[in-house]
């Protein structure tokens, strides 16, 4: 599969300029031999509630898109600025669909274009913090949320009489013109999502995904959902527009769709759980149960579930929750029950059955917790050499952003058969692989809680502010993560010694932690 070969050229526009929407999706095209993924400048990408410079993205695409098969493309970015821009922006309904008509003329100036869109739910986020959402969040935003939520229900006849109260007192709590502000944002959002897949129904896209973020079963963003599936069964565009859980991953997920049309592969993914429970769990900041959503994700991917390891062409290894999903930073206060309804043990077993046995790529989707990983089972999968035998990892954030990066990476080395006879991309993957043991086990589980819970407040930190201190804490994240990676891996994977080369926060929040690292072969 080496040599010189025509590389099939991607247009990609990320929903924002974070690592995980920008690096991760290039990462992974730098583990094939024949795709190019072609990005914008990260400068242009703007940051946080800095919105790209829309008017120079479209420049961008337009100079480029003669060249190109495939086009993965964020309708947020290109529309309000980047995912921060959708719950915040300020522009007329007008101005957005101006927008939207570009993409028409886009695939006019190349119509074998395949274009693979995204466009999010716009999330209403169910707590006090203005630190990605209005300003007015940091006052009222549990109660916008709440107050939604409650009114979705209560139009259902789902509400009992205390909620209806409940509903009233906020209603009465949260000013109009905050209110009205975010109604008017809500409709304008909505009409991108419909004209979406209006664009979807002409052919201008050929598949969207919507991924909802940090949804829930009631609220705004259930009612924008079921207004976008009426227009999906109006057009009978079921098998074309992808409704689920998720953002962060998208970009991953539909990369490896792209890897895999191009391949003409439909790679088939055994799923397994620790816990019998875990497929029926709802996750954190989801509204379906996490069995339901993982099939969504490999189908957006361009895969179908297996029942039979045999006949697969990898497997996919899910720690779950035994009851229910807990903050990474809380999982000691699991109780005795939630462990009884779950057993790593014969996962980690089972993983090291496959590899014996068959011999094929395992991705681990570590979402047993939220934002980080479950320490006892990753100190676990390193007593039984786990991490040697796997080809992707992941456990950061919401549980489908997991679980979309892990299935692109592990669907990728499914296709190169864990990539025999390709020592450079094999590489690429193993450093993307320590990459996630490095941020999302040994940081986002063990280094960032207690940086947040001891570290920063004792020393008078705000973790979303981190300009004025910035040389202060990443030595402190780099000291912490030298000295896990020393105690968990012994500073090796797969033969070779993990370096930890740089610390690194997106959007200048302790939150927002990436890392660059490089895998060094032993003398």
């Amino acid at each position: 599969m080496m040599g010189d070969i025509a590389k099939t050229k991607v247009l990609y526009v990320p929903l924002d300029d974070r690592d995980c929407n920008y690096e991760f999706p290039y990462q992974l095209s730098m583990m094939t031999d024949d795709m190019e993924l072609l990005r914008p400048d990260r400068a242009w990408m703007g940051a946080l509630k800095k919105p790209a410079d829309i008017a120079k993205l479209w420049d961008w695409l337009f100079e480029h898109v003669r060249e190109c098969e495939y086009a993965i493309l964020s309708v947020d970015t290109l529309v309000y600025g980047n995912i921060v821009g959708s719950r915040i922006h300020q522009f007329s309904q007008e101005t957005c669909m101006e927008r939207m008509e570009t993409f028409r003329r886009l695939k006019q100036m190349n119509p074998a274009l395949h274009i693979h869109a995204y466009n999010l739910v716009a999330r209403v986020a169910a707590y006090d913090s203005a630190q990605e959402d209005p300003d007015y969040w940091e006052e009222y935003g549990y109660a916008i949320w709440r107050y939604t939520f409650l009114l979705d229900k209560k139009n259902q006849g789902k509400t009992r009489p205390e909620e209806d109260q409940e509903a009233e007192m906020l209603k009465e709590k949260i000013p109009k013109d905050i209110m009205h502000d975010f109604l008017r944002r809500r409709r304008t959002d909505r009409a991108v999502n419909m004209e979406s897949v209006k664009l979807t129904r002409e052919g201008i896209f050929d598949i969207l995904t919507i991924p909802k973020d940090d949804t829930s079963e009631f609220g705004y963003a259930a009612l924008d959902q079921a207004e976008i599936l009426r227009l999906v069964r109006k057009y009978s565009l079921f098998n074309r527009v992808f409704v689920y859980p998720g953002a962060d991953e998208a970009g991953s997920t539909i990369f490896a769709r792209v890897f895999n049309l191009k391949h003409h592969y439909q790679p088939a993914v055994y799923v397994r759980y620790s816990s019998v429970r875990g497929p029926y769990v709802i996750p954190r900041y989801e509204d379906r149960p996490l069995g339901e959503s993982v099939k969504w994700q490999i189908i957006s991917a361009g895969g179908i579930v297996s029942e039979d390891p045999l006949e697969s062409d990898c497997m996919l290894a899910v720690n779950a929750a035994g009851t229910e999903q807990v903050e990474s930073s809380e999982q000691l206060l699991r109780n005795v029950n939630s462990r009884n309804n779950t057993n790593a043990e014969e996962l980690l077993r089972y993983i090291e059955y496959f590899h014996a046995r068959y011999g094929k790529a395992i991705g681990i989707s570590d979402v047993a917790t939220s934002n980080g990983c479950d320490n006892d089972f990753c100190d676990n999968a390193c007593l039984h050499g786990t991490f040697q035998l796997i080809q992707a990892f992941g456990g950061w954030n919401t549980a489908e952003n997991t679980n979309g990066v892990v299935i692109a990476q592990t669907m990728i080395a499914a296709y190169y058969h864990c990539f025999q006879n390709m020592e450079e991309q094999e590489e690429r993957s193993d450093t993307f692989l320590a990459r996630a043991l490095i941020c999302d086990w040994l940081c986002q589980a063990n280094v960032e809680p207690e940086f947040m819970k001891e570290y920063a407040p004792s020393h008078g930190i705000n973790p979303f502010r981190l300009a004025g201190c910035l040389g202060e804490v990443t030595e402190y994240y780099k000291k912490s993560l030298d000295e896990q990676l020393s105690e968990k891996l012994s500073h090796q994977l797969k033969g070779k010694k993990i370096l930890l080369r740089r610390v690194r926060f997106n959007w200048n929040g302790a939150f927002y932690f990436a890392a660059d690292c490089a895998l060094e072969k032993k003398k």
